[in-house]
């Protein structure tokens, strides 16, 4: 027992010099203040995980990887600050159960690295310190009971039957496209008279479709170079009140059942898009599902009305971290 007291006391000394070392200020929301040492752990987390892709089609260079990984670690911090405002405000405090299982859960963390030592290697390989480790098991917590305090107002959702079902009407949809790509094989842009030969090729088949010549199916089978569409060819259901970063989807909502778009430009490539109604029954097969989506849509419009009631600012430092120096402002 003492031995196991003494490794404890050991343990607990040992991360509070690491985490003793000062983080100047980065992100305020509000009166929260966020370090360096989180938006590096952040900003990390963003360059392992963005793809080099933009959804597949685009690669990026080493600067619009960096420009886009902090402006989402700037969003997931605002974002997870605004949860912990929010539930305080509110009075949903961390349980003693809650607590206990994330002490729990971190020693089994620093048990299955063979102690201290292996611990704090997973630490700095992924760019966090143990203070840091522990906000994010919180904030998880956090989440989970303001999500579950916003499903359970009426103040804040869709909860009866016809909201629910109003929800559904203009949220959901189905769509068709037809994709020319504008990168090549290797992931690079095509050339000037290429996009314009391409661009001359789709307006083609919008007028093919327009006049009747031929139907969306056909041109959607004979022209398309979109995978995933081509694997879908009755259409795809989307939300748009998930918040979609493709804007085909977007565009797809400003139309009327059945009507097609002319040829949109977007980076990467030009798009024939087509809405559908989406199947009758759709609804009550997936009422479940769709009630969820309506709490997280809740929840999302609740994130995004504090955003506009909060000061929020960066400072200087977030601009001087970047993946080469990240490991640096780790304190």
């Amino acid at each position: 027992m003492k031995k196991k007291l003494l490794c404890a006391l050991l343990l607990c000394f040992a991360l509070i010099l690491l985490s003793a070392c000062a983080s100047p200020t980065a992100v305020k929301v509000g009166g929260n203040k966020v370090d360096a040492s989180e938006f590096a752990y952040y900003l990390n987390y963003n360059r392992l995980n963005l793809d080099a892709r933009n959804w597949g089609t685009l690669v990026l260079n080493e600067t619009q990887l960096l420009e886009q990984a902090r402006a989402k670690s700037l969003e997931q911090i605002v974002t997870a600050e605004i949860v912990r405002i929010k539930c305080a405000e509110l009075g949903l405090k961390l349980t003693k159960e809650m607590k206990t299982e994330i002490e729990e859960d971190k020693a089994e963390l620093v048990d299955s690295f063979g102690g201290l030592a292996g611990y704090l290697d997973y630490l700095n390989e992924n760019a966090l310190t143990d203070r840091l480790y522990i906000k994010l098991q919180e904030n998880s917590c956090y989440y989970s009971m303001l999500h579950e305090h916003v499903a359970a107002d009426p103040a804040n959702g869709v909860y009866t039957d016809q909201e629910l079902r109003q929800y559904f009407s203009w949220s959901f949809g189905r769509i068709k496209y037809i994709r020319f790509s504008a990168i090549d094989e290797q992931g690079a842009q095509l050339t000037d008279d290429q996009l314009a030969a391409l661009k001359q090729k789709a307006e083609d088949v919008y007028l093919s479709i327009k006049s009747g010549s031929v139907s969306f199916d056909h041109a959607l089978a004979q022209n398309n170079d979109d995978n995933y569409m081509s694997a879908n060819p009755t259409g795809l259901i989307v939300n748009i009140a998930e918040g979609t970063t493709n804007a085909y989807i977007k565009d797809a909502f400003t139309l009327e059942n059945g009507e097609i778009t002319g040829v949109l430009t977007y980076p990467e490539g030009y798009y024939i898009v087509q809405r559908l109604a989406v199947d009758a029954g759709y609804f009550d097969e997936n009422r479940e599902q769709i009630a969820h989506m309506a709490a997280d849509w809740a929840f999302n419009n609740l994130i995004e009305k504090t955003k506009g009631q909060l000061n929020i600012s960066q400072s200087s430092v977030c601009n001087k971290i970047n993946f080469s120096n990240l490991k640096d402002y780790v304190k």
